[in-house]
């Protein structure tokens, strides 16, 4: 069920763009869906709704990636009508039906498992599988697979459960139809990469063999031949005298060739502004044109660090990159998390440069503006990090796909200004709709020179502006590692678009799915299981998030998170198995107590502020950061141990889990750490039908 729900996360996410401006929906629908035939496995799904329903969601990842459905959004605004939104909608409908009727059927079989054995043997068998599932998605992952294959793997694991040739009959056409509809995309562990070809006019200065990476079926960036400072000039002086005959017309500042000039100036800023450029770190180097230009710009440059977390985006600068930018002996390429990489440099490196150059996710804007998007490369803490591996006059340059207007623009001005302690040079742009912010001590040493640099600067570029936030603007919410939400805005008419098709698609949907009566999955005794899946949850997103922190947002690392909690309820199910009920009963407020004492720490320390030795301080917050998840399995199974209707117990942990997903959003208040709080509120409250129970048995 597990490798079926990240296949299902991950391929819809991918081809069908609007899901991503709600996060965690499907990670809820396939809950909803699963506790709903765990509670009830002899009420099958009939086939004809199966059928429909499959069929339905292939249909959609084949069909909404060649037409205008890739480009649905939910924010109504100039472009984008409101008859646009409704389409959105219907299509996430669509799917969320699918999904839930799919994963019913899956969760029936799963259900049968648990009705003939006993309860925690059977969870132990359900973990291994789970345990085996994170391996072998992760192993897709590495090989780069696409879709075709996820399809087989889980279309030939439910055969050999069931052998039911319908089933096969029916995922054959389809594993068919998703492997043509995959052609000439490569499929990296982030997402699907289709490189499309880019030419300008013949006799170009930016040559030929250029391409466009789409990434997710949306524009990602451009990769071109960067001609050296002679070239362009030749070709920049040029052109000024032919328009000084002939003026450039607004057309003409549309072609390709025009935008790619003005591209290099743009890139040209932060080494127009730092004293020197012999050491050079490239974050978010992409397919290589950042790290070609600063080969050719930089004159003095002696090592260039390039980062960049896709692979195959990665390889394509060696490869089908007109310049072959990683081949050059400079230039170290490094296949990291960009904000981890800043935590691994040696503590000896310094640089002259640190270009963030534009990582900002592809499409984010367009369906999540109003939407919580966690992104810890933009942090007060991030920035810091930053500027301490700068030397004496070196500066950070910042770049991102925002206008003037834009409050992503301005929360990236406070959130620098925060961390520097000084408001940033700031100039953006229309014709990219960018801004680049210039900050660090290479700015301040010399007042002079930098004020007649911004003169020349804007002189070189009549598109480019100074921008300085007004008072709205300038009292706009920083971002930190506590309060990551770079994109988050908070649009009236889109929250409640987002509120109330989530009580549509979540809540509504349980009455329907479930019988309610005493022996249901709504009933009392379930109240525990339901309690602690929505802790698991919470607590499953807090240690994600910190263990990124520590070790990056690489899928590896997300791959060996997950199994190290599968690998922890595993070993506390064996353990609560092999205790007798007394011994159990005795050491549960214990469990408490130390869940108690590791979130309340959580929430009130920060490691960061605690001076711990270098060699032991990833070892020790992964640890604390951790066991919290292994006495939370202990609770988990000893309430398991006890229940008297397993399936319904199961049910109501799964759908604890869903309603988790919808708690997790309250940390776009509170912040993340408050996500410890409400977890130790959740855990505390599983103890009440403990202690209901002892006061029965006294009375």
């Amino acid at each position: 069920m597990l490798f079926a729900e990240t296949m299902a996360i991950r391929w819809l996410g991918i081809e069908i763009p609007v899901l991503r401006a709600f996060p965690n929906l499907i990670l809820m629908l396939v809950f909803i869906g699963a506790s709903a035939g765990i509670a009830q496995p002899d009420r099958k799904v009939s086939k004809v709704k199966l059928t429909c329903a499959l069929l339905c969601l292939i249909g959609s990842v084949i069909i909404v990636p060649i037409t205008g459905l890739k480009d649905l959004s939910l924010r109504i605004e100039e472009n984008n009508s409101t008859a646009a939104v409704i389409a959105g909608l219907t299509l996430i409908s669509l799917n969320a039906l699918s999904l839930l009727t799919i994963f019913k059927e899956i969760g029936t079989t799963v259900g049968e498992g648990f009705k003939n054995r006993p309860p925690l043997s059977a969870y132990s068998i359900n973990l291994l599988g789970s345990m085996f599932g994170v391996l072998a998605f992760a192993a897709c992952c590495f090989l780069n697979t696409p879709p075709w294959v996820w399809l087989l793997i889980a279309g030939l694991g439910t055969f050999a459960y069931n052998r039911s040739r319908a089933l096969l009959l029916l995922l054959a056409p389809l594993v068919v139809a998703s492997y043509f509809s995959a052609q000439g995309a490569f499929w990296s562990p982030y997402g699907k990469l289709e490189v499309k070809n880019f030419n300008v006019p013949a006799g170009s200065i930016f040559g030929q063999g250029n391409y466009m990476l789409f990434c997710n079926n949306l524009y990602f960036h451009s990769a071109t031949h960067v001609p050296d400072p002679e070239t362009f000039a030749a070709r920049e002086a040029a052109r000024q005298t032919a328009n000084q005959q002939t003026p450039e017309s607004a057309e003409a500042k549309k072609d390709e060739e025009h935008l790619l000039i003005h591209a290099y100036k743009w890139m040209k800023l932060p080494y127009r502004f730092a004293p020197h450029h012999e050491d050079v770190l490239i974050l978010g180097s992409g397919s290589g044109n950042d790290t070609a230009f600063a080969l050719k710009q930089a004159r003095d440059l002696k090592k260039l660090d390039a980062v960049e977390i896709d692979p195959i985006i990665g390889n394509f600068g060696r490869t089908i990159h007109p310049d072959k930018p990683y081949l050059d002996e400079k230039v170290n390429l490094k296949v990291d998390d960009a904000r981890s990489h800043l935590h691994r440099t040696d503590l000896d490196k310094r640089y002259d440069i640190i270009n963030f150059a534009y990582l900002d996710p592809g499409g984010t804007l367009n369906t999540a503006s109003f939407m919580r998007v966690d992104n810890y490369v933009f942090t007060v803490e991030s920035i810091k990090d930053a500027l301490s591996l700068l030397k004496d006059d070196g500066i950070v340059s910042m770049s991102f796909a925002t206008g003037a207007d834009h409050p992503v623009t301005a929360r990236l001005y406070n959130t620098i200004k925060a961390a520097w302690g000084k408001p940033p040079l700031t100039m953006c742009e229309d014709s990219f709709s960018s801004c680049i912010f210039l900050f660090g001590p290479g700015m301040e040493k010399n007042p002079e020179r930098v004020q007649s640099l911004i003169k020349e600067s804007l002189q070189d570029d009549k598109e480019l502006k100074l921008w300085q936030p007004n008072a709205a603007q300038a009292a706009m919410r920083v971002a930190s590692d506590d309060w990551p939400f770079l994109y988050l805005q908070f649009d009236t008419t889109g929250l409640i678009l987002y509120s109330t098709f989530l009580l549509f698609t979540i809540i509504i949907p349980v009455p329907f799915l479930f019988k309610v009566e005493k022996s249901s999955v709504l009933a009392p005794q379930c109240f525990a299981m339901f309690v602690l899946g929505e802790a698991f949850m919470l607590m499953e997103t807090k240690c994600c998030t910190e263990l990124s922190l520590l070790y990056g947002n690489t899928w590896l690392v997300s791959s060996v998170v997950i199994f190290s909690f599968l690998t922890l309820g595993f070993l506390a199910n064996l353990l609560v198995l092999k205790l007798e009920n007394k011994k159990l009963t005795r050491i549960l407020p214990l469990v408490y107590l130390s869940l108690s004492v590791l979130l309340l720490a959580d929430f009130f320390l920060s490691m960061r502020s605690i001076a711990l030795p270098a060699a032991g301080a990833k070892p020790l917050t992964t640890l604390l950061t951790c066991l919290p998840v292994f006495f939370g399995g202990l609770l988990y199974s000893s309430h398991f141990k006890t229940v008297k209707d397993a399936n319904m117990a199961l049910a109501a942990n799964l759908l604890g889990v869903t309603f988790g997903g919808l708690l997790e959003n309250l940390c776009v208040v509170g912040g993340i750490k408050s996500l410890s709080l409400l977890t130790l509120i959740l855990y505390l409250l599983s103890a009440l039908p403990l202690i209901k129970g002892k006061a029965d048995s006294k009375n």
